[in-house]
């Protein structure tokens, strides 16, 4: 009996030992970005935005990892780290999607870099063969150990978001979020931010807001950082400029959810605030297809809950002449793209 609770005290003294030891590294090295940073853009374009319709495609592309093969253990799945062959056919899956679309701007989340989940593929170079286009890159997930799921860890994650564009970024910003979990759980979480870029057009600049904020939380995050989004919009708008905000949203655009499922809805779903709302703005919003599958398990049409949080929202100088959902059967991604074609009035 003595020896049994002595090695239940020595496995217990190396548990405690492992997750103190694991939590003190996190938090010295934890990523503190500064409320806004410049962010570099890579310049592979010398033309400025002189036409008065585009296109915009917008994808959470999942990492490269939550195909329809694959689930999350944070949704109830058993999945953390993606096997090799699937993150390579996910990543040249979305990168033959985004070519053939030919977009004008393309507004991408959850690209990992440098990610153990995925195998340290760096998909942001992936994506640059889709062609000529100014890169702005985001970090807001960066953790050198996350130590779950226990028996197989997602461990160090590099992760952000990405605008591209046709025409010349005149500036891109970082703009941290508010907003954030507690102690220690925030030094595993991602910090969130909108990725702002700015293209010049004569007197007016075209400002688009590439936004994925949070989720797993009650929405009291969320609703801290919608307002935040909402403000920033509505002051850059005010300086005459137009203003196009393109993301994951994480929040429900429909309550009326007219898809077939047989899942029950998960409780991280929540509707989107009514509180954002401003005069003349326009939502970019489909429902021609979902943008978005529970991942507690592999992807079975007609089971997993589907429904739409992906989407655009536009200033009321910028007219909304075609929005739709492209169905890819959340064949390379949890979600499937936005695509919103708009004029510059």
């Amino acid at each position: 009996m003595k020896k049994l609770l002595f090695f239940l005290l020595i496995i217990f003294f190396v548990i405690v030992t492992y997750l103190g030891g694991v939590i003190l590294f996190a938090t010295l090295f934890d990523y503190r970005p500064d409320k806004i940073e410049e962010v570099r853009v890579e310049k592979n374009v010398n033309n400025y935005l002189d036409k008065d319709v585009i296109t915009i495609f917008d994808w959470n592309i999942g990492y490269a990892g939550l195909g329809k093969e694959m689930d999350f253990f944070l949704d109830g799945g058993k999945n953390a780290v993606v096997p090799k062959n699937l993150v390579k056919r996910y990543i040249n899956g979305v990168v033959n999607v985004l070519k053939k679309y030919n977009s004008d701007i393309y507004l991408l989340q959850e690209i990992d870099v440098n990610s153990r989940r995925t195998n340290y593929i760096n998909e942001l170079s992936y994506l640059k063969s889709i062609g000529k286009y100014d890169i702005a890159f985001a970090y807001n997930y960066k953790v050198l150990y996350v130590p779950v799921p226990f028996l197989n860890p997602m461990g160090k994650v590099s992760a952000g978001l990405a605008t591209f564009s046709k025409y010349e970024i005149g500036e891109a910003l970082r703009i941290s979020l508010p907003g954030e979990y507690s102690w220690p759980t925030k030094i595993f979480q991602l910090d969130r931010c909108v990725l702002l870029t700015r293209l010049n057009r004569g007197k007016k600049d075209l400002v688009i807001l590439n936004i994925h904020p949070s989720a797993y939380d009650t929405g009291v995050l969320r609703e801290k950082q919608l307002r935040f989004i909402m403000k920033l919009a509505s002051d850059e708008y005010k300086k005459g400029n137009y203003v196009i905000i393109g993301g994951d949203w994480n929040s429900e655009f429909f309550e009326d959810n007219k898809f077939t499922f047989t899942e029950k809805k998960p409780s991280s779903y929540i509707k989107l605030p009514d509180f954002f709302n401003l005069d003349g703005w326009s939502w970019g919003v489909a429902r021609n297809a979902p943008t978005n599958r529970s991942v507690s398990f592999p992807y079975k049409k007609g089971e997993n809950f589907v429904t739409v949080i992906d989407g655009f929202y536009v200033s009321p100088n910028v007219e909304i002449l075609e929005v739709k959902n492209l169905d890819l059967n959340f064949e390379y991604s949890d979600h499937n793209p936005v695509i919103l074609k708009v004029r510059l009035k």
